[in-house]
C-alpha cells in the first residue's frame, strides 16, 4: 500500500518547516572551505590520464637515452621517471625557470608539437664532463646565451635523445621525431593555447652523483588519436623486445645451410609391381607434364616452379610461393 499524505497532513508539515519545528538540512551553515571551485574550461575532470603503456614507454626510454647519454660523454649517466601527469599548458610554461634550454619538435604523423626542456644546471654539467671535468652542484647559471661549442653538445644530446624517443615508440606506435627549433626563452615556445591539457614528463639524470632534470611536454591533442593504444594493457614482453638480439638472429639465420629439394612428382603402385621391377621399366607419375613442380625446403612445401638445366645442371625456375 503506498503512504500518501492527506491535505492537512501536507499543510501540517509546510507550517512546521515554516516554524522551524521540522529539522531541515539548510539550517547547518556552509562552511567556504567546503565549497569546491568548478574550473568549466578546464578539460583534466573529464580525461581519463590512466596510460600505462605510456609508462613502459618512459620506462623503455630511460634505459635507452641513460645508456646512450654514457657514451656520448664517457661516464655513467642513470636515467629515470621523475614524475608523470597532465596540467595545463600555461601551468608548465609557468614552471620553468629563465634561462632553459627549450627544444620544439614533432611526432609525425602525429598532429602538434612537442618540447624537450633541459635544466640549465643540467646542460653546463653534461658540456662540462663532455670535456673531461666533473659535474658540481654549485653551477653558475649566467644568464648569456649559449657559445658555439655548447650549442652543438646540446644539439648532440637532443639528437640521441630523439632517436631514442622514437625507437621507445616503436612497438606501440611507428612515429618519426622531427627537430625544428631550440629557445631559451619560454616566452617563444608556445605550442598550445594556455587552458590546453598538456601531459608532462619529468625525467632525472643523475650524473657524478649530481641530478638534473628534463622535463617532456606533449599536447593531450597530439596524442588523442592513439589514446586507446596507451590506455590498452599491453603485453609487456612485446615492448622488452631486444632489437639488437633479434638482428642478430636474423643474421645468424642467413647463414644457415638448408635442403631444398624439387619433386617431379609422385605415384602409387603396387607391392607386386614394385617387386618386379627391373631396368628400363616406366613409372607413370600423378602429375602432369604441364604442371608446376613443387620446391620442399626441409620437407616443406614453400615454392613452385618449372624443371630445367643450367649449365648442364638440372634446375628449378622459381615462380611462386606456395
Amino acid at each position: 500500500m503506498v503512504n500518501i499524505l492527506s491535505k492537512d497532513e501536507v499543510d501540517s508539515l509546510l507550517k512546521g518547516l515554516s516554524g522551524g519545528e521540522v529539522a531541515t538540512e539548510t539550517d547547518t551553515p556552509v562552511s567556504p572551505e567546503d565549497v569546491i571551485r568548478y574550473d568549466f574550461t578546464g578539460h583534466n575532470r573529464i580525461i581519463d590520464t590512466r596510460m600505462p603503456v605510456l609508462d613502459m614507454i618512459n620506462g623503455r626510454l630511460c634505459k635507452d637515452f641513460g645508456s646512450s647519454l654514457s657514451a656520448l660523454v664517457r661516464k655513467m649517466v642513470e636515467v629515470s621517471v621523475d614524475s608523470v601527469g597532465m596540467v595545463n599548458f600555461e601551468e608548465f610554461h609557468q614552471s620553468l625557470p629563465v634561462p632553459t634550454s627549450l627544444h620544439i619538435f614533432r611526432m609525425v604523423p602525429l598532429k602538434g608539437h612537442a618540447i624537450l626542456a633541459l635544466e640549465s644546471r643540467l646542460v653546463f654539467n653534461l658540456i662540462e664532463c663532455y670535456f673531461g671535468g666533473k659535474a658540481s652542484e654549485d653551477v653558475k647559471i649566467e644568464g648569456r646565451e649559449y657559445t658555439a661549442i655548447e650549442n652543438r653538445m646540446i644539439q648532440n644530446v637532443l639528437k640521441v635523445y630523439l632517436e631514442d624517443l622514437a625507437q621507445a615508440w616503436r612497438p606501440v606506435y611507428e612515429i618519426s621525431t622531427i627537430y625544428l627549433r631550440s629557445e631559451m626563452n619560454r616566452q617563444f615556445a608556445g605550442i598550445a593555447l594556455p587552458n590546453d591539457l598538456v601531459s608532462v614528463t619529468i625525467f632525472k639524470v643523475g650524473l657524478d652523483g649530481v641530478s638534473g632534470l628534463m622535463k617532456l611536454c606533449i599536447p593531450c591533442s597530439t596524442i588523442e588519436p592513439i589514446r586507446n593504444k596507451l590506455r590498452a594493457e599491453f603485453p609487456v614482453d612485446e615492448l622488452e623486445v631486444d632489437m639488437g638480439w633479434k638482428e642478430l638472429v636474423q643474421e645468424r639465420i642467413k647463414d644457415l645451410i638448408v635442403e631444398l629439394r624439387a619433386e617431379l612428382g609422385t605415384g602409387r603402385i603396387t607391392g607386386h609391381r614394385l617387386l618386379g621391377l627391373t631396368v628400363g621399366d616406366v613409372i607413370q607419375l600423378q602429375q602432369n607434364v604441364n604442371e608446376s613442380l613443387v620446391a620442399k625446403v626441409e620437407g616443406v612445401p614453400k615454392f613452385k616452379g618449372r624443371a630445367g638445366v643450367v649449365m648442364g645442371n638440372k634446375a628449378i625456375k622459381i615462380e611462386k610461393r606456395c
